[in-house]
């Protein structure tokens, strides 16, 4: 998996905005949080009508490479024009750009590796993705921490996301390339048809009467699953948006600080997918996912005893919930990735994008809207309500 270093490329790109982003635009709006997050969401609804487009048509043309060059070319000079201006109209306008391009080389990247590898290979080579994504992440906000720490200028760290982002172009024009043959989601998409028509007869064939044997038979229910992972996405994303700002303003953390502490987060992400990596068999579809989401509800929760318990220093506090958060991450990702290729028609690759934006949209700007009208405490409640409501949906896919 060669084609992956322009993905590294990309990811130290965004793992360097990923903290930059709510800190410049903060203060630009002069501290406004809100701000950040209409900027957040209206981008992302924005985007979500594009997933489809992006997905049907790099599925249609079977040209998976044009797409994935198209998003990393047009995010750079994007990143570009946006540390030429400090104008919040501009500013939101090019955010908005940004994302609905970002998201353009998700489904060819999630088809390639579909259609590169068979279906028993599908949770290793997912989970060989993310972990070199994933070191990208870590290696930009590593990045991050240390031109902080040396006092640049925001619009000079903006720029060295822009020599990544151009980087991650150059790697993925000269290796990445589209399979020779896509034919792999159809073959599982059969499988999956014939493997229900089979349970469904051996049921009825071993039951004294029909109607007792088809109580036992569940079949998988899509719309529960794609239900959890838009909660799933809006729990992370109201719990996300706003806490760099938590930290810089409730907290009083350098920015430094700041990206170190997302430094620990996405370095315990990497240990996951390593894990994940070496123990492929630990990965139980549903069962890790609704692990994960039971797990990150009572983990946003902590935040809260900062306040009420005031012994429990700050900084140990948030330590413990990033990195306890990155430590299961993995598994939620590859297991909904692998799913998602089984569940979603082919087609239709831009679905599970399409998804996952809506949910992080409408977090974006409760998540901003309820921190600035009620209080941070009240944004972590909402996020572990949300996550709890998405173990449930899960639950009731399979």
């Amino acid at each position: 998996m060669r084609w992956l270093l322009g993905f590294v490329f990309y990811k130290i790109a965004f793992g360097l905005l990923s903290v930059l982003l709510p800190l410049y635009i903060t203060h630009v709006s002069q501290g406004n949080i809100v701000v950040w997050g209409i900027f957040t969401a209206t981008a992302t609804f924005l985007a979500i009508p594009f997933a489809f487009v992006w997905g049907y048509l790099c599925d249609a043309t079977q040209h998976y490479r044009f797409f994935i060059l198209m998003s990393f070319a047009s995010v750079t000079l994007l990143i570009f024009f946006f540390s030429l201006t400090t104008n919040l109209f501009m500013l939101g306008l090019l955010y908005a750009l940004i994302v609905i391009f970002e998201v353009a080389h998700e489904p060819p990247k999630n088809v390639l590796i579909a259609e590169t590898y068979s279906h028993e290979e599908w949770k290793k080579a997912f989970a060989n993705y993310e972990g070199w994504a994933e070191l990208g992440w870590v290696i930009g906000l590593l990045l991050g921490f240390l031109l902080a720490a040396l006092n640049l200028e925001n619009s000079t760290i903006l720029l060295v996301s822009v020599l990544f982002s151009f980087a991650s172009f150059l790697a993925s024009a000269i290796l990445v390339v589209d399979p020779a043959l896509i034919f792999e989601r159809g073959l599982v998409s059969i499988e999956k048809s014939v493997s229900v028509v089979q349970r469904g007869a051996m049921l009825l064939s071993k039951a004294d009467d029909a109607p007792h044997a088809l109580e036992g038979f569940r079949q998988e229910n899509a719309t529960a699953f794609c239900l959890g992972l838009v909660l799933f996405a809006l729990a992370t994303s109201t719990f996300f948006t706003p806490l760099p700002i938590f930290f810089a303003r409730s907290l009083a953390l350098q920015t430094s600080t700041v990206f170190l502490l997302f430094l620990l987060n996405s370095s315990s992400c990497l240990l996951s997918y390593l894990r994940v990596q070496r123990r492929i068999d630990q990965v139980e579809g549903t069962k890790s996912i609704t692990r994960v989401a039971i797990l990150r509800s009572v983990l946003v929760l902590l935040p809260i005893l900062i306040g009420v318990i005031p012994i429990l220093p700050a900084l140990a506090v948030s330590i413990t919930i990033l990195v306890g958060m990155g430590l299961i991450y993995a598994f939620y990702s590859v297991a909904v990735l692998s799913l998602s290729m089984e569940v979603i028609p082919q087609g239709k690759a831009g679905l599970f994008t399409a998804l996952i934006g809506t949910g992080s949209a409408i977090g974006c700007i409760s998540g901003a809207l309820i921190a600035e009208t009620f209080g941070f405490q009240y944004t972590f409640i909402a996020s572990a309500l949300l996550f709890l409501l998405s173990f449930i949906a899960f639950k009731k896919f399979a």
